[in-house]
C-alpha cells in the first residue's frame, strides 16, 4: 500500500472530460493505489468502480460526475495540500457552484436558449466555465440533490428540438416552468385520452379527447375550446391554459381544425399511430399527461419476431457438423412469426401492407411500424451480407434464452431493430449437446508414441482437447493439482503428429521454475517428439529464430521470454499454443497478460489448476486468449457478469457464467468418481503453538500502537496501516527474529515455539527417513530456517525461491526426487504450483495463507499421482492470535472462503470491534 503522504491529485478538463490522475514525488502513481479512497462516496461510478481508465493511469469522469465527486469526496483527501494548484482551483469551483445551487442562485440562462445554444447563469450573469456549464447540465444524471426533481432532462440535451422551437413565444418564467425549472401554479393538469374505433369494421376512426383535471382533488372538466367552462377558482389561469393549448397545436400540427380554436376528437388511424408512437411522448416531455389504450403496451411486447433456422453441413461421411471456430459462419433459412404464428416471408408481408401501422388480428391487436418493416427488410439484408457466427448461436442455446425471462437481458447478437431469433437443425443440435457433455464426446486410445499408460479420465482429458480442435475451439483444462495434466497435454501434442495434422511447431509457455519439469517429461513420455528450449541469454532472435523452430516439434518458453521477444513469437503461427499456470495471464491489464494474448496460433489451450483465484476478471483473461470475443469484452463483462456476481451476490447471473464456459473447460478434482485416482491418503494436522513472551510482548505493542493511529487516519491510510499491521503480526507468529531481521542463529527455538515445534518435527521426520516441504511466504525466514537445520542436524537444506535461476532450481527439484537432500523448503509463490515433489510426504505451513485455494496447491506438490506414501500435511498456527481466529473463520465459512475470501485485504473491510476482537491477543495462550 503506497504511503499517501506525498500523494498529490491532479485534475484537468479536458476534451470534454475531467481527468484525474496522481502523482508521488514527481512520478506518476497507479490508479489502484489512489482510486478507493477518491471514490468511496461517489456513487456515480457505483463507487469506483464503473471508471474510464487508459493505459496511462488516467480516470476519466464526466461534467457531473466530478462535479459530485468534487462535492463528495473522503475528509482525507480535503486538504489543499493534497491537490495541485490548478487542481485545487477546479475543485473550488465546484464547491462554489455547489453552495450556489443549494441556495437557489443557479438557474437555465434563458437569453441563451433564445439564441439557440444551452448555458446557465449565476446571481442573474451568464457561467463562463465550460466544465461547470456542461457538469450542471448533466447533474440530473448523477444523483444531484439540489437539482430540480422536475425539471427536464430533454430538453437540457437539447433532444426535443421540436418543443424547444414551440416553447418561443413564451416569457423567461413561463419559460422556467415549462421546463420543470419552476412550479406550474395551475390547480389543474391537461389530459389527453386516445380510444380505439369502437366498430372493427370501421378501422380508420379514433377518439382523441382532451380534459382538464384538478390536482388535488380529482375534478374533471372537458375541454372544448373557448366555450369550456371552467370553475371559478380556475378562471384566473385561463390565459395560461390558452398559452399551453397554443404550445400543444405547434407540436401536433393536425390537432386543430383549420384556423378555428376547436379541438378535432376524431382522427385517422395515421394519426392515432402518430399520437402513439411520438405525440404523445412530447406532450409528457412538457408536462402533459396521456392515457392510451390498455393494450399498447402488450402490443408493443408482442411485435413480430424474425427467425433464422440455423442448418449445418455435415462432415464427409456423416458424423458431427463442419466448421472451424466460434466466428464461423452457419447456413440459415429465414422465418417470421407473430404471436403463437410461424409465418413465411412472403405470407408475413401480405398480412401486413405498408401503410398500416395497427392491425386487429384474430381479436388481438398488433403493432406494424413501417420503420420496423423497413428494418426488418434491412436486417434480412445485412444478416444475409455478414452471417452469423457460431458463438452466437452457441451462446443462445447455452443460456436457453428463449425459454428463459431471466436471460432476456443478456445480449444476444447485436443488430439494431427487430430481435433476431435463432432455430437449429438437428445435426448442430446433437453436436451442441456433445459439446456440453463430455461423456458423449469419442475417447481415443493414447498416442502410439506415448511411453506410458493413460488412466480412464486422462484419455478423455487428451480426447477432449482433440475434440475442440476439430472445431476451432480453445480450451482450459483445470484439473486439479496432481491429476495429470502435463502427460495429458503431451499425449494431445502426440495425436495431432500421429494423425497427420501437424503442419507447424507447438509452443508451450509457461513459469521458469517448471520449464525443467517440462522438458524431463517430454523427454520420458514422448521422445519422439523434438523440443527446443527458447530462453536464456543464447536464444535466438530475428531470422535465426525463424530457421531454429522449425526444427522442433515443441518449443518451450516462460511467460517473461515470450513478451520480451513478441517480436519473434507474436509473428509466428503455431501449431498449438499451451499455457500452463495460466493463472499467470489473470491480471488482463499486464503488458505480459496482453502480449499472451495476442499469440497467434491454430488450436490454444489453457492449464491451471486455478482458473479464478481472486477475481471473475481472471477468467475472462484465459477465455480471452482462449476464445477470442466469446465472452465479450472486458468492460461489458465487468458489467454483465462482474458487477452482479462479486457485488451483488447475483446467483442468476453466475449459472449464466458457468453455462457459457462450462463446453470449454474441464475440470476434475481428485475425489470425482470418474478419476478413480486411488492416491494414498492425505491427513491434515492443526499444530497449535503458544507465543512466547517476547513474542506476545511484540504483538501487543503492535496492535495498540497501529490502533492508537487508526483513530486518527480513514479511507486509504486505515487499508494501508491495517494491511501493515497484518504483515507485521505474521512476522512476530513466525519469530521475533523475522520481525526484528535479527539473523543470529542463538536462542532461537526459545523465542518462539512454532519454531521449535517445527524443528521437533524435522527431527521425527529425519529419524524415520522420510522427506519435508516446508512452505513459508517470507524469504527471510526461510533462510533462517535452513540455516538453523542444517546447524542442528549436519544435513544440506535445499531453499527454492523466486529469485534462483532455473538452472539451478533444477537442481535443487532433481536433487529432492532423486538424492539424499530430506528437507525442502520452498517459498510459496515460487514452489507453490506447477512442481512435482513426490518424495515428499509431509508438508509443513509454516506461516498461513488466507486463500486456502494458495495452501492447497502447495500440498499437491507431494500429494499427486506419483505418491506412494500417506501423506502427512502440518498447519503451524498460534494460539490465542489472528492465525487462530481467522483458521475458525475460514473453517465455520468454508464454502464463503472458497468463494470469496480469497486475499487479504477483506480484513480491512471490517468495523473498529471486528478488528479488535481479531487482532487482540489472547493472554492466556502465552508461554510462562
Amino acid at each position: 500500500m503506497i504511503d499517501t503522504s506525498n500523494l498529490l491529485l491532479h485534475a484537468k478538463w479536458l476534451h470534454g472530460n475531467m481527468v484525474l490522475w496522481a502523482t508521488k514525488d514527481k512520478k506518476r502513481v497507479h490508479v489502484n493505489d489512489w482510486k478507493p479512497l477518491l471514490f468511496t462516496w461517489h456513487q456515480p461510478s457505483f463507487y469506483g468502480t464503473l471508471l474510464d481508465i487508459d493505459d496511462d493511469q488516467n480516470i476519466y469522469l464526466n461534467a457531473g460526475e466530478a462535479f459530485v465527486l468534487f462535492n463528495r469526496y473522503p475528509v482525507f483527501f480535503l486538504s489543499e495540500n493534497t491537490w495541485e494548484k490548478d487542481a485545487w482551483q477546479v475543485v473550488n469551483e465546484a464547491n462554489h457552484f455547489d453552495k450556489l445551487m443549494k441556495s437557489d442562485l443557479v438557474s437555465p440562462d434563458f437569453e441563451a436558449w433564445k439564441s439557440g445554444d444551452w448555458s446557465w447563469k449565476a446571481e442573474g450573469k451568464r457561467i463562463e466555465s465550460p466544465w461547470i456549464n456542461e457538469a450542471l447540465s448533466t447533474l440530473p444524471d448523477a444523483g444531484y440533490s439540489a437539482m430540480p426533481t422536475s425539471f427536464n432532462k430533454e430538453l437540457v440535451r437539447g433532444n426535443s428540438r421540436q418543443i424547444i422551437s414551440a416553447l418561443g413565444h413564451l416569457d423567461e418564467e413561463e419559460w422556467l416552468i415549462k421546463i420543470g425549472w419552476r412550479e406550474d401554479p395551475k390547480p389543474f393538469k391537461l389530459i389527453f385520452e386516445l380510444s380505439e374505433p369502437a366498430d372493427e369494421e370501421d378501422k380508420d376512426i379514433w377518439n382523441l379527447n382532451v380534459f382538464l383535471q384538478e390536482k388535488e382533488e380529482g375534478i374533471r372538466v372537458p375541454y372544448k375550446g373557448k366555450s369550456t367552462l371552467l370553475p371559478d377558482e380556475w378562471k384566473p389561469y385561463q390565459a395560461m391554459l390558452e398559452s399551453d393549448m397554443e404550445l400543444v397545436s405547434k407540436l401536433i400540427s393536425w390537432l386543430k381544425v383549420g384556423s378555428r380554436k376547436e379541438i378535432r376528437e376524431e382522427i385517422t388511424e395515421k394519426e392515432a399511430w402518430d399520437f402513439l408512437t411520438l405525440k404523445s411522448d412530447l406532450l409528457r416531455q412538457i408536462g402533459i399527461s396521456s392515457i392510451l389504450p390498455e393494450w399498447w403496451q402488450t402490443v408493443q411486447e408482442l411485435q413480430p419476431k424474425v427467425k433464422a433456422k440455423i442448418k449445418t453441413k455435415p462432415q464427409t461421411g456423416g458424423g458431427a457438423p463442419s466448421f472451424l471456430g466460434l466466428n464461423a459462419i452457419m447456413q440459415f433459412d429465414w422465418r417470421l412469426s407473430t404471436g403463437d404464428e410461424e409465418l413465411s416471408e412472403e405470407e408475413f408481408r401480405k398480412l401486413v401492407d405498408g401503410s398500416r401501422r395497427l392491425v386487429r388480428r384474430n381479436g388481438q391487436w398488433y403493432r406494424v411500424d413501417p420503420e420496423w418493416m423497413k428494418q426488418v427488410r434491412h436486417l434480412i439484408k445485412n444478416v444475409d451480407r455478414t452471417g452469423i457466427q457460431l458463438k452466437d448461436v452457441l451462446e443462445q442455446h447455452l443460456l436457453n434464452m428463449e425459454s428463459n425471462p431471466a436471460n432476456d437481458d443478456l445480449d444476444g447478437i447485436e443488430f439494431e431493430g427487430p430481435m433476431l431469433d435463432m432455430e437449429w437443425d438437428e445435426p448442430l443440435n446433437l453436436w451442441m449437446d456433445q459439446l456440453s457433455e463430455i461423456k458423449t464426446i469419442p475417447v481415443d486410445p493414447k498416442a502410439e508414441n506415448l511411453q506410458g499408460t493413460l488412466r480412464d479420465y486422462q484419455k478423455t482429458g487428451s480426447s477432449w482437447m482433440y475434440f475442440l480442435r476439430k472445431f476451432g475451439l480453445g480450451g482450459c483444462l483445470a484439473d486439479d493439482m496432481g491429476l495429470g495434466k502435463t502427460v495429458q497435454t503431451i499425449d494431445y501434442f502426440l495425436k495431432v503428429k500421429e494423425k497427420g495434422e501437424k503442419e507447424g511447431t507447438f509452443l508451450l509457455v509457461c513459469p521458469t521454475s517448471v520449464i525443467g519439469n517440462w522438458q524431463k517429461e517430454l523427454e520420458h513420455f514422448s521422445p519422439s517428439l523434438a523440443v527446443g528450449l527458447h530462453y536464456g541469454s543464447n536464444r535466438k532472435k530475428g531470422e535465426e529464430f525463424e530457421a531454429w523452430y522449425k526444427n522442433y516439434d515443441v518449443v518451450i518458453t516462460s511467460y517473461t521470454t515470450c513478451q520480451l521477444d513478441f517480436t519473434e513469437m507474436g509473428g509466428t503461427f503455431w501449431e498449438a499454443i499451451v499455457l500452463d499456470e495460466a493463472q499467470n495471464i489473470k491480471n488482463s491489464y499486464t503488458k505480459q497478460s496482453r502480449s499472451i494474448r495476442k499469440l497467434n496460433g491454430r488450436h490454444k489451450i489453457a492449464l491451471t489448476g486455478t482458473p479464478v483465484e481472486n477475481r471473475l476478471l481472471e477468467l475472462w483473461a484465459i477465455f480471452d486468449f482462449l476464445n477470442p470475443g466469446y465472452l465479450g469484452s472486458e468492460p461489458s463483462f465487468q458489467k454483465k457478469f462482474v458487477l452482479p456476481v462479486e457485488k451483488e451476490n447475483d446467483n442468476v447471473r453466475l449459472q449464466q457464467l458457468k453455462r457459457l464456459v462450462q463446453p470449454f473447460l474441464l475440470r476434475r478434482t481428485k475425489t470425482d468418481p470418474a478419476v478413480q485416482l486411488n492416491l494414498p491418503e492425505k491427513q491434515e494436522i492443526k499444530e497449535y503453538c503458544p507465543l512466547s513472551k517476547e513474542q506476545a510482548s511484540l504483538y501487543e505493542r503492535l496492535v495498540q500502537d497501529t490502533f492508537e493511529q487508526l483513530e486518527k487516519v480513514t479511507g486509504m491510510q486505515r487499508r494501508g496501516l491495517l494491511l501493515a499491521m497484518l504483515g507485521k503480526l505474521k512476522q512476530i507468529c513466525d519469530h521475533p527474529a523475522l520481525y526484528t531481521k535479527n539473523d543470529k542463529l542463538t536462542k532461537l527455538e526459545e523465542q518462539s515455539t512454532k519454531f521449535s515445534k517445527t524443528i521437533e518435527l524435522l527431527d521425527a521426520i529425519l529419524e524415520k527417513d522420510e522427506k519435508c516441504l516446508i512452505f513459508t511466504q517470507f524469504i527471510f525466514m526461510g533462510e533462517l530456517i535452513k540455516k538453523y537445520v542444517e546447524k542442528k542436524f549436519g544435513k544440506p537444506v535445499l531453499f527454492l525461491h523466486g529469485s534462483l535461476s532455473k538452472q539451478k532450481r533444477d537442481e535443487m527439484i532433481d536433487s529432492f526426487q532423486n538424492g539424499d537432500n530430506a528437507i525442502f523448503i520452498l517459498s510459496l509463490k515460487a514452489g507453490g504450483t506447477g512442481l512435482n515433489l513426490t518424495e515428499a510426504n509431509h508438508v509443513i505451513h509454516y506461516d498461513r495463507w488466507w486463500n486456502p485455494a494458495v495452501e492447497n496447491q502447495a500440498t499437491d506438490r507431494a500429494h499427486r499421482i506419483g505418491q506412494k506414501k500417506f501423506v502427512t500435511v502440518h498447519k503451524m498456527i498460534t494460539l490465542g492470535t489472528l492465525e487462530e481466529k481467522i483458521d475458525m473463520m475460514l473453517e465455520s465459512k468454508k464454502e464463503l472462503s472458497e468463494k470469496v475470501i480469497q486475499s487479504e485485504n477483506w480484513i480491512t473491510e471490517l468495523s473498529r470491534d471486528e478488528l479488535k476482537d481479531l487482532f487482540t491477543l489472547r493472554k492466556e495462550w502465552v508461554e510462562t
